[in-house]
């Protein structure tokens, strides 16, 4: 009897028992952390210019593109361009340059070649966005490229916003300065139209550029052309536009 009844103790001291050791291996399995989450995926395509620059055709398959656009053979340069476009997804380089050999072909409207224009100017800005960036000089002609081709359109806003990105980035460009001009003239902001006018014309008397610019011009340059400027009816309407132009040619 007593025998039984030290089985029966030691039944349930060891029911008890495992009962305690399942109760704490579950306490500690509730304590754990749970593992730390998954860092997520970089937006950008993988392996999408890695090295950070855009991926260019050799310089041998471009220039021919080039060349043959610089000899005015604007349809000629379209075929080349839109097959390296296609050869060559990552190049935001043969982008501007394909919405330049539509921009400046002089056998299409101003219009028509800005619309043509502008969605190449737009994906080259895109991979220049996503890591594919440009050279220098190749990221100034894409931005004002576009602000010309929305003055084209009389699309002032769009060309501000390119421009005054440019200010930034590039101080010393009297172009970038005469263009804005032109872009708040259009949008009616007489003030800012004349004083980009004015800084355009004294960085030209400064001789200043950024070194890469294809061309230069003289301050007499830009009084001449403002003078038939379409956009600056206002500004020449106004007292300021002598004063700037005196100031400038002291």
């Amino acid at each position: 009897m007593l025998c039984d009844q030290s089985r029966r103790r030691l039944s349930v001291s060891v029911v008890v028992g495992l009962a305690l050791t399942l109760a704490a291996l579950l306490a500690c399995k509730k304590k754990t952390p749970p593992p730390p989450a998954p860092t997520p995926a970089s937006s950008a395509p993988a392996g999408r210019c890695a090295s950070g620059r855009s991926i260019d055709p050799p310089h041998a398959e471009l220039n021919e593109a080039v060349a043959v656009m610089k000899a005015k053979e604007y349809a000629k340069a379209q075929q080349l361009l839109d097959a390296l476009v296609k050869k060559y997804p990552d190049s935001a380089t043969v982008r501007v340059w394909r919405g330049d050999a539509a921009l400046f072909d002089e056998k299409k409207t101003e219009l028509a070649g800005a619309d043509e224009a502008l969605p190449f100017y737009g994906d080259a800005e895109k991979l220049h966005d996503l890591g594919c960036k440009l050279a220098e000089m190749e990221h100034y002609y894409l931005l004002f490229d576009s602000a010309l081709a929305h003055l084209r359109k009389d699309e002032a806003k769009p060309a501000l916003h390119h421009l005054e990105a440019m200010k930034q980035q590039w101080p010393d460009s009297a172009d970038v300065f005469y263009n804005s001009a032109r872009a708040y003239c259009l949008d009616g902001n007489v003030d800012k139209c004349a004083a980009d006018f004015e800084q355009a014309l004294a960085i030209a008397k400064a001789l200043r550029r950024p070194k890469f610019l294809r061309s230069h011009h003289s301050v007499d340059d830009w009084i001449r052309r403002s003078r038939k400027q379409s956009e600056f009816p206002p500004l020449r309407k106004d007292p300021r536009y002598a004063k700037i132009i005196a100031q400038a040619s002291r």
